[in-house]
């Protein structure tokens, strides 16, 4: 979270700021989940670290076209990553994290 907050804070974007205040009370969870998983299997960490080193490179450059898609890229490999873990995650600590995000929703959602 603090990696996300503090491209926030360098973008000088209130809207970006406002934006990641309030969804962070999903990201934070959504993190958790995510990187339960990451621990599970090293390759996922290390593909997480170079990602996140791809968008600092990026911002260092001051290339925002290359940074937008680093990020895009990172968070569509986060979805493939949760696609890919083990069935034994869910089926353990990946259920339980998970739990508090989807509480409420209609069923089939």
């Amino acid at each position: 979270m603090r990696f996300h907050r503090a491209i926030a804070e360098a973008a000088r974007n209130p809207f970006l700021i406002g934006t990641l205040q309030y969804l962070r009370q999903f990201l934070h969870g959504a993190t958790r989940v995510t990187r339960a998983n990451e621990a599970r299997r090293a390759d996922f960490a290390r593909q997480v670290a170079q990602e996140h080193a791809l968008i600092v490179e990026a911002i260092e450059a001051g290339d925002a076209v290359r940074a937008r898609e680093a990020a895009k890229s990172h968070m569509d490999n986060a979805i493939r990553r949760i696609e890919q873990a083990d069935p034994a995650f869910w089926q353990q600590e990946g259920a339980q994290l998970a739990r508090p995000l989807v509480e409420g929703w209609p069923a089939g959602s």
